[in-house]
């Protein structure tokens, strides 16, 4: 493979639901031991909504060397963590990670001011990972959305042309019912390791043809996955395969 050529997006057809969530939570927990036998640490970005809480409480069961991982998010609404609309504190529930035993959480402080919360997030990245290094995460959690969005980065508002930072701040948009968020950026998207897009539902199955089809980023924002560098995998139940 040339060092331009990227590697071919894998698909995955779960037999029923109870092995899409078993399969989200395996290939996370392959990740995150490979990158402990690698480098002794496990940096993952979660993603919140329904589709993957089930298989973060699988994953949770499993055992895993958790004080090696540490949970970063790919996104976060304008809330405080104990919103009912948090992706931290939806993450939180499911992994338990107040509790300290599921390795380190440093989430997205949505109750603060996005703009300055996510330069925070930014300088955090970039003393993690190191300035000089690419801030490639172990294992990233996707979604997509109805309207082709991944992350918080949204069709028709440029957010996914962002590439002067590594976290964003999307103001409120009230014209397109978007309220205000911070998102990681597609530069740090593209550069982890492994990016597991979990699907589930026959009205998603426009939206995957789309993400993986020709045509303009900012129209369907998730066809971002398709210049990733490292491994993605997109895990699909048979509805929205079809």
């Amino acid at each position: 493979m040339s060092s331009t050529q990227r590697p071919a997006a894998e698909i995955l057809v779960a037999a029923d639901h109870a092995e899409h969530v078993r399969l989200g939570a395996e290939l996370l927990a392959r990740a995150i031991t490979a990158a402990i036998d690698e480098r002794g640490v496990a940096r993952v970005a979660l993603s919140g909504g329904s589709t993957p809480d089930e298989s973060y409480r699988y994953l949770k069961d499993l055992a895993l060397p958790f004080d090696r991982v540490e949970w970063y998010w790919v996104d976060e609404r304008g809330v405080p963590p104990d919103h009912p609309r948090s992706n931290y504190g939806a993450a939180n529930k499911d992994l338990e990670l107040a509790a300290g035993q599921h390795g380190r959480a440093f989430r997205m402080e949505g109750e603060r001011d996005l703009s300055a919360a996510a330069a925070d997030y930014d300088a955090l990245l970039r003393r993690t990972f190191g300035v000089a290094a690419a801030v490639a995460f172990d294992a990233m959690v996707m979604g997509v959305g109805d309207d082709g969005h991944t992350a918080s980065l949204f069709p028709g508002i440029g957010a996914v042309r962002i590439d002067d930072r590594l976290v964003a701040h999307i103001p409120e948009q009230p014209e397109k019912k978007l309220e205000a968020r911070i998102t990681l950026t597609a530069p740090v998207i593209l550069e982890a390791r492994l990016i597991v897009v979990l699907v589930r539902g026959a009205g998603k199955k426009p939206v995957v043809v789309a993400a993986r089809a020709s045509g303009s980023e900012d129209e369907v924002p998730s066809r971002i996955f398709q210049r990733a560098k490292g491994r993605v995998i997109w895990l699909l139940d048979r509805d929205a395969a079809g």
